[in-house]
């Protein structure tokens, strides 16, 4: 499981997939913030700031 955490609203969002991170980021991004982002700076959050997930 890849995470990565809003840079605004620090909301975990996860996904099974680094491809799919991105789609849910986006989709997060634009309901949550009113904010778009385009697909390369959706490719550079994810690049930069997802990570794997563990269990505790």
């Amino acid at each position: 499981m890849r995470v990565v955490e809003c840079d605004i609203c620090g909301e975990t969002i996860s996904a099974e997939s680094d491809e799919e991170l991105k789609g849910r980021l986006g989709e997060h991004l634009g309901s949550a913030h009113e904010r778009g982002a385009s697909a390369e700076e959706l490719q550079e959050l994810v690049a930069s700031e997802a990570y794997e997930a563990t269990d505790s």
